[in-house]
């Protein structure tokens, strides 16, 4: 299977949704992820056309009821069986939009989970101590999960921290392993770009940002065994870099 996470670049800043959806909905199409995690999906995002066509092969977890308070939705396509599925805000982070999407999914006889969120944003010692704290909570559910289900666990997103800092000492403290490092074929590349710029034709365009994995704030980890990854890919084409400040990432994994 595979799984995709994107940062979709919210209209915060006067960059109008309707100008990068068909963009952004092509770079789904081509990548045909089986798991897609969004962030900054907001309600411009849900008063668009993304995803009431992701709906025609997609459940959609967060947005099914087009409940625009959820800005971590999660996609998934229809042949999976929901088993459980969750939403919890990040508790020491003061903004509704930094929160956790999680789902427990069946294919055959085989279950595995999959949580998607964004971490807290800001820069300094106090804003790292938040990320810790968002770390520490998705570790305890991914544990809680894991303990339940009997499976293993994926957590996808913007987790606003490279891999050197202490939110991935939380994360291995716990098994918790980024699946990079294991992954056969790989792209070895940032994963957040320059702000596209709008052009005279209407259009956004981006630029790809110089620097490698270390400098990476987008992550797919995964906690438990059962699986194998095969690639793990940072998407630069162009209409992802003209769609959004991130560049999506999937990885392709196989549940033994």
């Amino acid at each position: 299977m595979r799984i995709m996470t994107s940062n979709i670049w919210g209209d915060y800043f006067n960059n109008p949704v309707s100008v990068r959806e068909d963009l952004l909905y092509s770079v789904f199409q081509k990548y045909d992820a089986d798991i897609i995690g969004m962030q900054e999906a907001t309600p411009g995002w849900y008063a668009g056309e993304l995803f009431a066509k992701l709906q025609e092969n997609y459940c959609l977890l967060g947005s099914e009821t087009f409940n625009t308070d959820d800005y971590v939705p999660l996609a998934f396509k229809k042949k999976y069986t929901l088993l459980d599925k969750g939403y919890e805000l990040l508790q020491e982070t003061p903004d509704r939009s930094k929160a956790i999407t999680w789902a427990v999914l069946q294919d055959g006889d085989k279950t595995f989970a999959v949580c998607n969120t964004h971490f807290w944003f800001m820069m300094g010692p106090e804003h790292d101590l938040i990320r810790e704290e968002n770390a520490r909570q998705m570790s305890t559910l991914m544990c809680y999960i894991h303990d339940t289900y009997h499976c293993p666990v994926f957590a996808f997103g913007d987790m606003n921290t490279t891999p050197s800092s202490s939110v991935f000492e939380i994360y291995d403290h716990n098994h918790i392993y980024r699946l990079f490092p294991f992954a056969a074929e790989k792209t070895d590349l940032i994963t957040y770009q320059d702000y596209p710029v709008l052009g005279e034709d209407g259009r956004y365009h981006g630029t790809l940002r110089e620097g490698d994995q270390s400098l990476a704030i987008d992550h797919i980890v995964g906690l438990g065994d059962g699986y194998t990854v095969s690639s793990y890919i940072v998407a630069t084409d162009r209409n992802a870099l003209d769609s959004t400040d991130h560049s999506p990432v999937y990885a392709d994994i196989e549940l033994l």
